[in-house]
């Protein structure tokens, strides 16, 4: 090429397209493995979190507020509010784990151990009846599995995630 003469060759176009193919060859696998983790992980986030704004809302609104959660529809609502899908792939269960996340249960065949399948937050922001702590499991077709909690009369929400033999 001239130096008045502006642009790429088609070699060189050729070798950078080649660069570029290779480059997605070897990061397609990587992305197709770990994108049902991070689907997981980001619904468990988004879970935990909405469980947090609700206990909030109970303590600002100075009522009771109640998180159900509908296994066969893979939904929860708060406070009857819009039902809030899971994202596909994502289905309530413990998945791979083979014991709970807390020692004093067992681990729910439905995937909630709170009763009838939702959870209060009274004006205080504690579980009411103070009986009913429980746990949230959801998992991948992985096996990979996270536990969304409310495990103390306090309200503390907490995540773990399954990590082949406990709950981190």
């Amino acid at each position: 090429m001239s130096p008045t003469q502006r642009g790429f060759s088609l070699v060189e176009l050729m070798v950078v397209s080649a660069v570029i193919v290779i480059l997605g060859l070897v990061a397609i696998p990587s992305l197709v493995t770990t994108y049902p983790t991070y689907k997981l992980k980001k619904t468990s986030r988004d879970l935990c979190s909405n469980m947090r704004k609700a206990r909030s809302m109970a303590i600002k609104l100075n009522r009771n507020i109640t998180i159900e959660f509908n296994v066969a529809n893979r939904t929860y609502s708060i406070d009857g509010g819009v039902p809030i899908q899971l994202e596909s792939g994502i289905e309530y269960g413990h998945g791979s784990a083979t014991i709970p996340s807390e020692p004093d249960e067992d681990l729910p065949a439905d995937g909630v151990s709170f009763e009838n399948n939702s959870v209060t937050f009274n004006s205080r922001g504690l579980v009411t009846p103070a009986t009913n702590r429980g746990n949230v499991y959801l998992f991948n077709k992985k096996g990979s599995a996270f536990c969304i909690g409310v495990t103390t009369i306090v309200g503390t929400i907490a995540l773990r995630q399954w990590t082949g033999s406990s709950w981190q």
